[in-house]
């Protein structure tokens, strides 16, 4: 008899277990509210039947023959569909946690610091009166003027400053123990230790303190968290990182793709800017700038910039790091890619035709310019292709199912967007609504290589790519097209004259 209760209690502890692991499976379907609602219907109607027939399996009257054996399976039933529920809510609480963890605002903080040499004695701002202060001429003027004004006031205006127009030349000075303290912010720091000559500074020199302003988005109602990206078109930047930490920080943008969506006609048109683009630099005021070079102002900077440069708005934006990218790729078991040449890789030989590549070798072939006709507007083609190759495994097989945790983890710490979770949720929601396929078309605007200043590295004569503005008209209107939800031809993607 007692066995018999222990039994009866063990039913109800089972059948209890699964209708908590149901409830909280239902909860959190309809939280991160990326299936469509029929699906949720019929996710809902089984779980309920489901648990109906094993609650009625375990509580009918039967034969006392079979009573015991009756039990005992439909505990086991119990408690094995709980553990599936348990285990697909796991699944679903983690694309929530990596959705809310990747959008927000992804602006960055700026700052703008005082170096000193390590064997330097002060410790505070006070420590500097006297100082010889040097900072770099018309460059990042307003935080450089902020931070003087807080040194000045610490120091009781005891300083002595000069302005030099090279960065380089002004840590030379440092170096010499002609200055005894530098004002300079995060971009020109990173550009320079890009340096051979230079790669040492961090090691070399103490922040002795940090100015930090948060970057302030432009107010814009294209970017308002109730636009329905499922039904207007929109630009969406994506921009590529050249680091391969495993986290993301402010760096150059090597990759910088316009993705122009239309969910309506279920077309995308990427569009590729050089990195060596000579445009406005908006965190400069409009100075000439490589485009790349607007990544470490932030992504918001370099969107910014495309946005003048093609005279649109950049609705929402995404950061992916080389080490995010290699990842992503492996997570989905590779792409398949047509190379229009074949050349070598600094990870092995791509040939003429179908390559079936893994994320190292796809990263390689992604960032090839040397070996490549074309260079750097061969790449940025090459990069194209990767994004399509990406796109179309993760929407036409069953890679997202099978992958969807290793993916998750791929990108954890290695992604961020200004896409809301709402946004993000919809457009899941539409894919898996419809299925349907998109058309991925591409273009590429071009220029002619020469040297000139840039407002990051003042002074300096850099390797710039003038942009072709006819290939730039051609994006513009390509851009209108998609946006009109007109479907491009073949024909509007030919350039409209070759290249002299």
């Amino acid at each position: 008899m007692e066995k018999e209760k222990i039994l009866q209690l063990s039913q109800i502890v089972a059948l209890v277990i699964m209708l908590l692991a149901e409830i909280l499976l239902g909860v959190i379907v309809l939280i991160i509210n990326m299936l469509p609602n029929e699906y949720v219907a019929i996710l809902i109607a089984a779980l309920v039947a489901v648990a109906a027939g094993i609650a009625l399996f375990m509580f009918i009257k039967v034969k006392s023959n079979i009573a015991q054996w009756r039990r005992i399976t439909s505990g086991v039933l119990a408690f094995v569909l709980a553990c599936g529920c348990l285990v697909v809510t796991k699944l679903g609480w983690d694309a929530y946690s990596f959705v809310n963890n990747v959008t927000g605002d992804v602006s960055p903080t700026l700052s703008t610091y005082v170096l000193v040499l390590n064997e330097n004695a002060a410790k505070t701002l006070e420590d500097t009166k006297d100082y010889k202060y040097g900072a770099i001429e018309g460059y990042d003027e307003e935080h450089t003027q902020q931070l003087l004004n807080i040194v000045k006031e610490k120091t009781g205006d005891k300083i002595q400053l000069t302005y030099y127009k090279q960065a380089s030349v002004m840590v030379d000075a440092l170096y010499a123990g002609e200055m005894d303290a530098l004002i300079m912010n995060g971009a020109s720091i990173s550009l320079l230790i890009e340096n051979e000559a230079y790669a040492d500074l961090l090691s070399k020199v103490r922040l002795l303190y940090t100015h930090s302003l948060e970057g302030v988005k432009e107010e814009d109602e294209n970017k308002g968290e109730k636009t329905d990206l499922t039904q207007s078109p929109f630009v969406f930047y994506i921009s590529g990182s050249d680091t391969r930490s495993k986290k993301l920080v402010v760096s150059r943008s090597d990759v910088n793709i316009l993705a122009v969506v239309h969910p309506k006609t279920k077309q995308i048109l990427l569009v590729n800017t050089p990195r060596d683009y000579y445009v406005p630099n908006p965190a400069g005021n409009g100075k000439l700038d490589k485009l790349t070079h607007c990544g470490i102002y932030g992504v918001s900077c370099s969107a910014k910039a495309l946005a003048d440069l093609y005279g649109i708005n950049v609705d929402r934006y995404a950061k992916i790091n080389f080490s995010g990218f290699e990842a992503l790729i492996d997570a989905i078991g590779g792409i398949t890619i047509y190379s229009d040449y074949s050349f070598n890789t600094e990870e092995g030989y791509i040939q003429k035709g179908e390559n079936h590549l893994d994320g190292k070798h796809a990263l390689a072939f992604a960032r090839e310019r040397y070996n490549v006709s074309g260079g750097d507007n061969t790449r940025g083609q090459n990069q194209m292709k990767v994004i399509k190759a990406v796109v179309e495994k993760l929407s036409g097989s069953s890679a997202l199912i099978t992958g969807y945790a290793d993916i998750l983890k791929s990108l954890e710490g290695m992604l961020d967007t200004d896409l809301t979770s709402e946004q993000i949720s919809a457009l899941v929601k539409m894919q898996l609504t419809d299925n349907a396929p998109w058309d991925i078309q591409s273009f590429a605007v071009t220029g002619k290589g020469a040297y000139g200043e840039t407002y990051s590295a003042p002074g300096e004569e850099l390797y710039v790519m003038h942009p072709n503005e006819l290939t730039v008209e051609q994006a513009k209107h390509l851009i209108k097209k998609v946006m009109d939800g007109e479907l491009l031809t073949d024909k509007d993607l030919v350039m409209w004259k070759a290249e002299s």
